[in-house]
């Protein structure tokens, strides 16, 4: 399990009305993804499109938001309270959510491949959700989480969106690029915990280019086109929007 004993009045906090909050930098760069994700949940949902594809990345914000406001409050604020426990929720949460989006990917690329193709991608999909879900049970390692982020945004919706892009130059695939370096941005920030001392920490420095990272998922999400039977184009989507 890893577990480390914490002295947790060496971890910089405040007390609010007799409540004692850890890492609140943390926990409010956390709860500004969170915002993010909000925003983009709803505004997605304003849009009215009821393709797997739409509602699966719409449901990919609602699941991060759950995922970032656990990571904050309990994962980061009162984890005196929680304990790893408390972290455990957000990292499935986040699984989930990176999973969504891998399979709408998965959508927006099986018309332009052989049937048999996307119905693997599809298993697969299922497949790793199941073994990381394992792994991190049994493990209880955030590296799990992580490894299992690298592989369905950096390696999987990347590289899908990629291939979309050479078939058909889909608007929707360049904020997803944009979105991609802004996370790997965040990744490089945490990895090398670049600080600027505990009010400004590694976690709150990644945690702004991770904000842009999911503003950039959303724009990605609402210029992507269906290229199924019935195809959706961005033009469709911005007018019914507007004339909400």
């Amino acid at each position: 399990m890893n577990d480390v004993v914490i002295d947790f009045s060496k971890v910089h906090q405040i007390n609010l009305f007799g409540i004692t909050i850890l890492e609140p930098s943390t926990v409010l760069s956390s709860l500004m993804m969170t915002a993010v994700c909000i925003y983009a949940f709803f505004h997605l949902n304003k849009l009215g499109r009821a393709h797997r594809m739409y509602k699966q990345i719409q449901y990919f914000f609602l699941f991060m938001a759950i995922a970032t406001a656990i990571g904050g409050i309990l994962g980061h604020g009162f984890l005196y309270l929680t304990g790893k426990v408390g972290k455990i929720p957000g990292w499935f949460a986040s699984m989930i959510a990176v999973a969504l989006f891998e399979r709408a990917a998965i959508w927006h690329i099986k018309p332009l491949l052989h049937r048999r193709n996307g119905l693997i991608l599809g298993w697969l999909n299922y497949l790793e959700l199941a073994i990381f879900f394992a792994l991190t049970f049994i493990t209880l390692d955030f590296r799990v989480v992580e490894v299992h982020a690298f592989y369905g945004l950096f390696l999987m919706l990347f590289m899908i969106e990629i291939y979309v892009y050479k078939k058909r130059k889909d608007p929707g695939s360049k904020y997803i690029f944009i979105a991609t370096l802004m996370g790997a941005i965040a990744a490089g920030f945490h990895a090398l915990k670049f600080s600027f001392g505990d009010w400004f920490n590694y976690n709150d420095i990644a945690h702004i280019p991770m904000s842009l990272s999911i503003w950039f998922y959303y724009q990605g999400a609402r210029h992507m086109t269906y290229y199924g039977d019935e195809t959706i184009v961005p033009e469709e989507v911005i007018e019914s929007e507007s004339e909400r």
